[in-house]
């Protein structure tokens, strides 16, 4: 055969591994980086390191919690009400924005009074980001400008709990990190919610009925 046929013969063989070099690379970059290039992250942090470091800074460390804002960034918190599929819903929002220096692979974790559990239709209180996949940054003057985690409870009927309610469903107890893995500031908060119109409207309500 001569050593022209013979590259023709190989030539398909050749591009099909072509083709298959370039999908695997490609694949690569997919899991690596997120849809915006964002860094997959390689920190430690898990469901479990946070719920667990969070609930003993609660209970063991309440002093570790600051009532000031912070001054690298903005800290805010809001409450809503709202009544979806026959059930009344209350949900909470934090918003990390206006950072004022790098905050590299923010996580954002929180959790409301541990009394809420007894008025809301959920196993725990707990909620986070750090489920993440890909690491998300803030800086001054760069996309994204903000970065929220909210989460909706069910709320039990109202005869099955107590008017403690009115003093307790702001409760939030926050921590936020960020920076380099070896280098991590964790910042823990406690923060009354800011209630919508309509949650203060329901909670008026609920104490007239109760």
């Amino acid at each position: 055969m001569s050593p022209k046929r013979e590259m023709n013969r190989f030539f398909p063989l050749v591009m099909y591994l072509c083709v298959i070099a370039v999908c695997l690379g490609a694949c690569s970059l997919g899991t690596n980086q997120g849809p915006a290039g964002e860094p997959k992250r390689t920190d430690e942090y898990t469901q479990n390191s946070e719920r667990r470091d969070l609930m003993e800074q609660v209970t063991k460390r309440p002093e570790s919690f600051q009532t000031n804002s912070p001054d690298e960034y903005t800290l805010t918190a809001t409450v809503d009400v709202s009544h979806e599929s026959g059930v009344d819903r209350i949900s909470y929002e934090i918003l990390v924005n206006e950072a004022r220096v790098p905050m590299d692979n923010v996580i954002q974790s929180f959790t409301l009074n541990s009394n809420m559990i007894n008025r809301i239709d959920a196993g725990e209180l707990f909620h986070s980001n750090v489920s993440n996949t890909h690491e998300i940054s803030l800086g001054p003057d760069k996309e994204p400008l903000g970065l929220s985690l909210s989460r909706s409870y069910v709320l039990k009927p109202k005869a099955e709990i107590d008017s403690n309610i009115l003093q307790r469903y702001a409760d939030m107890y926050i921590k936020i990190s960020y920076g380099p893995n070896d280098q991590r500031t964790e910042e823990y908060f406690y923060i009354q919610a800011e209630p919508s119109p309509r949650t203060i409207e329901y909670m008026k309500s609920w104490g007239i009925e109760k």
